[in-house]
């Protein structure tokens, strides 16, 4: 029997670090440590050919057996914009995923110690809209769930925003819960949700990306300032694992060849280059550098940032 999924709450040992890329500063916003069974996510895994000794086998991307899976979202702040990536599993959620019901973490305090309230937030850019990347997106009022950023516009792609409503996506709700009802659906009716281009230019320095595969609108966010470049991959590098093994998807990829294919393409553009990757779900969500492993695949030189 496959063992359950484990949540160790956000700490005060949890480092908080900000990240420069040129005239912009990026904060990585920590919801909580999650940690999964590698076949939860890789169900046709063979532990048994597994190197221990691997780098991404150790820790800091693996603990007691378990893969790392932190969670939350990522701040981005330019001259002129404030820009929130994604936005975690939510507080006061009902959802399947017993570790994830009722959550009350204190993700905005995170978010308040970086020196941004929720009225400063002009664009939340969701990478897809999974169960764990929207559930910040709204807040309950007393009567209804409403937007969490009173002056944003929340931005996906019209694939995503219909897959994820529509009966292709019901499997799928059914076992991550019908978060898109509390946590996407309200911000329509308030006139907030905007359906973009996968390419969009945001700003002078942020653009999205297209990379569908993982889910069918999946985007990435790219970030370029004065000759410094940062990607936000989403879910593409779910797992360091994936860096060495860049043809391998997760279970919860809706096209896994279609998002092998995007990952391995994103992954050869940036590798051996200067340029910081922020992957949604890596340990403490450190960035860090994609360099060619000789031995076949990527490794990741994680960065350390500066303290908040």
């Amino acid at each position: 029997m496959t063992e359950a999924p484990r949540i160790r709450p956000r700490d005060a040992a949890t480092p908080e670090r900000k990240f420069r890329i040129g005239a912009a500063t990026i904060t990585p916003i920590l919801q909580f440590h999650y940690r999964v069974p590698p076949r939860r996510f890789f169900p046709d895994l063979d532990l048994a050919t597994i190197d221990q000794d691997a780098w991404y086998w150790r820790p800091p991307y693996r603990e007691d057996g378990f893969l790392v899976v932190d969670m939350g979202g990522f701040l981005i702040r330019t001259p002129d914009r404030t820009v929130l990536v994604d936005a975690g599993v939510g507080n006061g959620k009902n959802r399947p995923n017993p570790l994830f019901v009722d959550r009350a973490d204190d993700w905005f305090g995170a978010l308040h110690r970086a020196g941004v309230t929720e009225a400063d937030v002009d664009t939340v850019v969701f990478t897809h809209l999974h169960v764990d990347h929207v559930g910040f997106a709204t807040r309950f009022d007393g009567t209804a769930w409403v937007p969490a950023f009173p002056n944003a516009r929340y931005l996906t792609t019209a694939p995503e925003l219909e897959h994820w409503t529509g009966a292709a996506a019901a499997a799928d709700r059914d076992r991550l819960g019908e978060y898109i009802a509390d946590s996407v659906l309200p911000l329509r009716e308030a006139g907030a949700l905007q359906l973009v281009e996968p390419d969009l230019r945001i700003s002078e320095e942020i653009r999205l990306l297209p990379a569908a595969g993982h889910t069918p609108g999946n985007i990435c966010v790219d970030v370029r300032s004065e000759g410094q470049r940062a990607v936000f991959s989403g879910d593409m590098v779910h797992h360091a694992l994936q860096l060495a093994f860049p043809d391998r998807s997760t279970d919860f990829c809706v096209d896994q060849h279609g998002a092998s294919v995007a990952r391995q393409e994103l992954l050869r553009d940036i590798a051996d280059r200067d340029v910081l990757l922020f992957p949604a779900h890596f340990p403490n969500s450190a960035p860090g550098r994609v360099v060619t492993d000789p031995a076949g695949g990527y490794r990741y030189e994680m960065v350390d940032g500066d303290p908040l």
